[in-house]
């Protein structure tokens, strides 16, 4: 199946509600840890609802109950105050050769 035109998502977008610990300096230059909640994943990173606003660009610490190890991240996007998004933030790997575990991957 053909993706539109306007879809730049490089992979499947798994829709799940699953909390993670999630430790990293926000949009102040303050550093936190929070008990946050990942709302989808794909094979290149996730997307987040956090009460921290976090800084486009900066790098933060993901774990997930199903993943052994805690994950840099770097945030790509966050949602405007007042937006839908409000809240939330996408954030990718790190390191190129950073993934999921398969577990992660299937869990729903």
């Amino acid at each position: 199946m053909a993706r539109p035109a306007g879809d730049r998502r490089r992979s499947k977008r798994l829709l799940v509600q699953m909390p993670v610990v999630l430790q990293g300096t926000d949009a102040t230059g303050r550093d936190f840890f929070d008990r946050a909640e990942v709302v989808s994943i794909d094979e290149h990173g996730a997307r987040l609802r956090t009460r921290f606003r976090l800084r486009v660009g900066s790098d933060v610490q993901l774990t997930l109950p199903t993943e052994p190890e805690a994950k840099s991240m770097r945030v790509v996007w966050r949602g405007e105050s007042g937006s839908f998004y409000e809240g939330t933030a996408g954030v990718e790997f790190s390191l190129p050769n950073e993934c999921w575990t398969p577990e992660t991957l299937r869990a729903r």
